[in-house]
């Protein structure tokens, strides 16, 4: 089962669950913990197991050690994007080149993902709570999709958006735009009915084919491998 959660700030987050557990998808923004909470309450779909980030983002991200610490779960990241949750951040656009790290801890916590806790660190193809990881860096050097199977459905945090149309996300929130423009091609195999987007609708039918025919529409570099 999947369900959009309602009340959160930032990305859309999500609740995905399966016999291998429940896990919410991306959060949201910092301080949205409690608006997850209710909802899944609301559902009594019981306690959550994981909380999995396809990237690091604070939008995505930001309230993740605070639903961690409200419900007990586990959190989740690809390995790549791990060192951008503790002090000591790599320098670049999204950590303010290394001036988050110097910002108070109430501060710091609205401008980058803070997760003191040991997370468990995601690899390309392997699963988790029923969901396949997808690595496609380029918006953030871990960031992934996550395909489920069982449910015909991909997630796919920032790889792709759905605002005004399926696109890549803009150069100026992309580690590497080269890669985030390849990063695409790593959904070109899979297949799904149902494509949810951090940003903007759903895709509820036939969504694989409305992906391979933008990406069609694209001249993008060789799919990335590994």
């Amino acid at each position: 089962m999947i369900r959009r959660i309602p009340g959160v700030r930032g990305a859309q987050a999500y609740l995905h669950q399966h016999r291998e557990g429940l896990a919410v998808i991306d959060p949201g923004y910092t301080g949205s913990f409690r608006a997850v909470l209710r909802f899944v309450e609301q559902q009594a779909m019981g306690p959550i197991d994981w909380v999995i980030l396809t990237h690091h983002h604070v939008d995505h991200a930001g309230t993740a050690l605070a639903l961690c610490q409200a419900s007990g779960a586990r959190l989740a990241v690809h390995a790549a994007d791990a060192p951008y949750l503790q002090p000591r951040r790599p320098r670049d656009r999204m950590t303010l080149w290394g001036l988050a790290d110097r910002l108070p801890s109430g501060l710091a916590r609205f401008v980058v993902t803070c997760a003191g806790r040991a997370a468990r660190l995601l690899e390309d193809g392997e699963t988790i709570a029923g969901l396949t990881v997808v690595h496609g860096p380029g918006h953030t050097p871990g960031s992934i999709g996550l395909h489920s199977e069982s449910e015909s459905a991909l997630f796919l945090g920032d790889i792709l958006n759905n605002e005004r149309g399926i696109r890549t996300p803009p150069w100026n929130v992309n580690h590497s735009h080269r890669l985030a423009m390849q990063a695409p091609q790593r959904l070109r195999a899979l297949s799904y009915e149902r494509a949810y987007f951090g940003h903007g609708p759903a895709i509820m039918t036939g969504a694989d084919q409305s992906v391979r025919a933008f990406l069609m529409r694209r001249t993008t570099a060789p799919a990335l491998t590994g």
